[in-house]
């Protein structure tokens, strides 16, 4: 995909027999990436920024440099992790030291900590599974919830797991920008229906429950927060238009 304003390619890839880290580390060090020489000068790389989505990644990427610079030390790009734990937004604002942080990104709402978010689920696991136990009119079960009975869980270590589970399902869902929506529409009435509608009715507690417990408190979620942070920082970069390279 060639920009409008030069010849030289904005959008790269990566065959996928190749490995990625290596062959991007060698690509940069050839000049094939960045404008200027090739190969590139130490200025050249030193002025390049690199954002990573894990701090792993960044730590991988400084070996693959290090491995593939025919020099014993070298100066390295500037890599960072996009968003990690409770300092994105200095991971995100500093990618290019802009200067300080844009106001979308200092607006947006904090998120809950994993240790909130772990002790709350657990405490809507148990909730959930308590009311599909609960009798009524002085009967056994719920009338039409029998199925149901034997499922979510019974102590708080099973509702820890389970709401750790949840947690990751959420992240999932939500670090790729889609939600949880039309559930009910995604398996026709079959064998399976019976337990996918426990299924569905267990998932209430993050389509329902989660969503007004984060309204009640003011706050998002993890995942939620991250991408809020990357698209204000996408939306910065554009204003500031950088003169190095930021890949």
């Amino acid at each position: 995909m060639p920009d409008s304003s030069s010849a030289k390619p904005r959008i790269y890839s990566v065959h996928p027999a190749h490995p990625f880290l290596e062959t991007l580390a060698h690509a940069i060090l050839g000049g094939q990436v960045t404008p200027g020489r090739a190969p590139a000068t130490p200025l050249d790389i030193a002025a390049t920024t690199l954002l990573l989505p894990t701090r792993r990644a960044t730590r991988a990427l400084q070996d693959a440099f290090l491995a593939a610079s025919p020099a014993r030390a070298a100066l390295l790009p500037r890599l960072k992790p996009i968003a990690e734990g409770d300092d994105d937004v200095s991971l995100l604002t500093s990618a290019a030291d802009p200067g300080p942080a844009s106001a979308d990104a200092l607006a947006c709402p904090a998120s809950v900590s994993a240790l909130e978010r772990q002790l709350a689920l657990t405490s809507l696991v148990l909730r959930w599974s308590q009311t599909m136990r609960a009798p009524r009119d002085g009967g056994t079960a719920h009338e039409g919830r029998a199925p149901f009975a034997a499922a979510g869980a019974e102590t708080p270590a099973q509702a820890a797991n389970l709401a750790r589970e949840l947690a990751s399902l959420m992240d999932m869902v939500e670090t790729e920008n889609v939600t949880l929506t039309g559930l009910a529409d995604l398996v026709e009435q079959s064998e399976f229906s019976e337990h996918w509608q426990k299924t569905l009715t267990f998932l209430e507690i993050v389509t329902q429950w989660w969503p007004a417990h984060l309204e009640a408190i003011g706050a998002i979620s993890p995942a939620d927060r991250r991408n809020r942070l990357i698209l204000a920082q996408a939306a910065s970069l554009k204003k500031m238009n950088p003169s190095a390279p930021i890949i």
